[in-house]
């Protein structure tokens, strides 16, 4: 088998991606039930919005080393002080677990960041 310079590329551009995201599944209801939207990837110094909102998720790859993932209600990307749940991704102990469901005590988000804290 031959790689080619672009093969070579690609293949690193996915390995240094996949070190730098995290992955979650979300739900509508606050106990992980309802419809989902899986495999939302989220990366490093990014924020995404969705159009609908979310009661509850579920991480399913961790990210980097010391990544924290910060939840919003709709309209506020940034201001981490405004978040209604923050928690390392990576794998310390003291963050969010891969499988377990975690909820927003009855609020719902629609907006997710990611940075390195």
């Amino acid at each position: 088998m031959r790689f080619s310079v672009t093969s070579a590329v690609t293949i690193v551009t996915g390995l240094t991606a996949s070190g730098s995201a995290f992955m979650i599944d979300t739900f509508d209801r606050q106990d992980c039930d309802g419809p989902v939207q899986s495999g939302v990837n989220i990366l490093d110094n990014a924020c995404a919005a969705w159009a609908e909102g979310f009661r509850s998720f579920k991480i399913t790859g961790r990210g980097g080393n010391h990544q924290r993932a910060h939840f919003f209600a709709a309209d506020n990307c940034g201001s981490l002080t405004g978040a209604i749940r923050s928690g390392y991704v990576d794998s310390t102990a003291h963050g969010f677990k891969i499988g377990e469901c975690y909820d927003f005590h009855g609020a719902t988000a629609n907006v997710i960041a990611s940075y390195y804290g």
